[in-house]
């Protein structure tokens, strides 16, 4: 009688074989059993279901497998008659599945559980060794996904870094710049104190070069070391950078009007050229003039501008105003006494500042060689000195608001503090705006004992002194034929 056992086949799946019998190796149909016998063990549609052969009828034999239990095994889940391992190797109790087919999703929730309730389709046919390798496939599809979107993410990287790039390279390396030397005129100002970095601003915002960056560069590489002064600036538009920075350096491209004012000149005089000169109305220098406040004198000018102008040449640039440019002058007289040090000089020679300044104007007025400034300065202290008259013209001249060398007898009756015949000691104040040669006399005077001077030659400022009357009388008959007054 024909026996029935159970044998792994090659695959490691679970099949009924038969022992055939000897009528079967004589080629004779085997009955019933062989007709019933499916090809594969577990065909679809028999999820639940678990098949095994009679050995009495030699029939198919049905028995439905609880919910959740794998057919051929027990309640426990154990392998009934025979050895359901595949070839890796499971170890009992194990339960390596892997739902990754369609109509199988994945549970969120738990996704390493099987849910009780859901039939379990036994793998038969190598069913199992298919998803599996579905799964591989699916996974080797991520790992190849990974490498390209690391390559997209180092492309967009490189892409964003070449733009920063770029931007570095055309801002600071290669910043626009314009290739010629422009058209058109444009004004431009330059402040005190202003940098390279500010005045690029200013000209990329009137057109006239095509990148702040390009203008500082040019500044940078400049083989020139004259920095850049305040003032306007005739320029063009559409520059090269160092084009425009070289034509800011030269004196032709500044706007600017230069006033030389000589020394001796009274304020009202400083304020008549500078009106002419200038394009500022005198009328404004003369309203400054009369709000010296305006002007930033020293503490000890007594609010009076005589003598603190000092003289020199002086830029007019547009839009600067009447009180502006006297203000100038003012700044330039307190460099020049903070450099010779007049507060405590004149201290040296006992006398406030302001007398020394009143001395310089009268050493500047009655001089005509430089050379002779130190004695004139030693005529006046020798005459303080000695409580004598000054009696000097210029005095008169600047009481009576008018202009000359020798006063005619009517001016000496002037009645003024300003007059030196009626009055004793120093004027109350300058009388012009001296020079430095002559501030310089008047703080190192000569040595003599000098009591007259009178320049007899005015032409060419030839001076005389002496210590007697009598001479100085005959030096003054010589000056009146000289002036054709004799």
């Amino acid at each position: 009688m024909p026996g029935f056992r159970q044998e792994p086949d090659a695959r490691g799946d679970l099949h009924a074989a038969d022992v055939p019998t000897d009528r079967d190796r004589a080629g004779a149909p085997t009955g019933p059993l062989r007709d019933s016998v499916p090809q594969d063990p577990y065909p679809a549609g028999t999820a639940n279901a678990s098949e095994t052969k009679s050995p009495q009828s030699g029939s198919m034999a049905s028995a439905a497998a609880p919910p959740g239990q794998f057919p051929g095994r027990d309640d426990n889940q154990n392998v009934q008659g025979g050895n359901y391992a595949d070839d890796d190797e499971e170890p009992d109790g194990a339960y390596d599945w892997e739902p990754e087919g369609p109509g199988w999703p994945e549970d969120p929730a738990d996704p390493g559980e099987e849910d009780a309730g859901d039939p379990i389709v036994p793998m038969g046919g190598g069913g199992r060794r298919n998803r599996r390798g579905q799964g591989r496939a699916r996974r080797q599809g991520r790992r190849f996904s990974a490498p390209l979107i690391a390559l997209l993410v180092l492309a967009v990287f490189l892409a964003g870094g070449g733009m920063v790039g770029y931007h570095f390279l055309r801002e600071y390396v290669i910043p626009p710049d314009y290739s010629g030397s422009g058209n058109g005129t444009v004004v431009i100002q330059i402040q005190q104190n202003q940098t390279a970095s500010d005045v690029a601003k200013t000209l990329f915002g009137l057109g006239v070069v095509a990148s702040p960056r390009a203008f500082v560069k040019a500044a940078e590489q400049s083989s020139q070391e004259t920095a850049l002064e305040p003032g306007f600036y005739r320029l063009h538009r559409r520059m090269k950078a160092a084009l425009a920075f070289g034509l800011l350096l030269n004196p032709d491209a500044r706007i600017q009007l230069r006033i030389t004012i000589p020394e001796g000149l009274r304020a009202t005089q400083v304020a008549a050229a500078l009106g002419a000169k200038s394009g500022i109305p005198l009328k404004s220098y003369l309203a400054a003039l009369a709000d010296p406040v305006v002007l930033g004198l020293p503490s000890y000018a007594g609010n009076r501008p005589e003598g603190y102008l000092f003289p020199a040449t002086y830029p007019v640039q547009p839009r600067m105003t009447a009180a502006e440019v006297l203000r100038a002058m003012v700044q330039q007289f307190d460099a020049e006494a903070t450099k010779i040090h007049l507060v405590s000089t004149a201290r040296s020679v006992h006398l406030t500042p302001a007398e020394a300044i009143v001395v310089a104007s009268l050493v500047q007025a009655e001089g005509g060689r430089e050379a002779d400034f130190p004695k004139i300065a030693r005529v006046i202290y020798n005459r303080l000195a000695v409580n004598m008259q000054l009696q000097l013209d210029s005095t008169v001249m600047y009481a009576l608001q008018t202009y000359g060398i020798l006063a005619t007898n009517q001016q000496l009756e002037v009645n003024s503090r300003y007059n030196t015949y009626r009055h004793t000691g120093l004027p109350p104040g300058p009388i012009d705006n001296p020079g430095d040669a002559a501030i310089h006399a008047a703080l190192h005077p000569a040595v003599g004992n000098w009591l007259y001077f009178v320049a007899v030659n005015p032409k060419s400022g030839l001076t005389e002194f002496t210590s007697s009357p009598t001479e100085f009388a005959q030096l003054r008959a010589e000056l009146a034929k000289n002036l054709g007054q004799g």
